[in-house]
């Protein structure tokens, strides 16, 4: 059982604050947590391979044909060794669109080879909480 989790998240403010949320919450029971966005990983590429599993947090824009940011479809792409790995799908609610732009975010992810196995949209305090839950459950 590996106990490291890669959270690649927007370099949105609201997204990031979720992030650094799941990241303390799932630390607090002994998962180690490494998060990148798609500034800190520049230009150079990114291993998933001494990681568990893998989530991926973002917004987007659009509700009829929601698009991912481009960054992170350039993080995504930059990420290697991603075959076979759980993965989680996270993206920040929107009033419309947030179910499309999901599907948007696992496509992305299981052309890269992630088993999605969670998804959905971060939100408040207990939201996130019941997200941490899940993601240990994958571990």
């Amino acid at each position: 059982m590996d106990l490291r989790v890669l959270f690649m998240h927007a370099d949105d403010e609201k997204i990031q604050k979720s992030a650094r949320a799941l990241q303390k919450a799932l630390e607090q029971d002994g998962v180690k947590v490494d998060l990148i966005s798609p500034k800190e990983a520049a230009s150079s590429p990114v291993s998933a391979a001494p990681y568990g599993l893998v989530c991926v947090f973002s917004g987007y824009k659009g509700w009829w044909k929601p698009q991912l940011p481009v960054e992170m479809d350039g993080l995504l792409k930059k990420a290697m060794r991603l075959e076979g790995k759980k993965g989680g799908a996270f993206v920040r609610p929107g009033l419309l669109g947030s179910t499309k732009a999901l599907r948007v975010l696992m496509g992305y992810m299981e052309r890269q080879g992630v088993i999605v196995e969670d998804f959905g949209t971060i939100g408040g305090e207990q939201e996130l909480a019941s997200i941490a839950k899940r993601l240990k459950r994958l571990l």
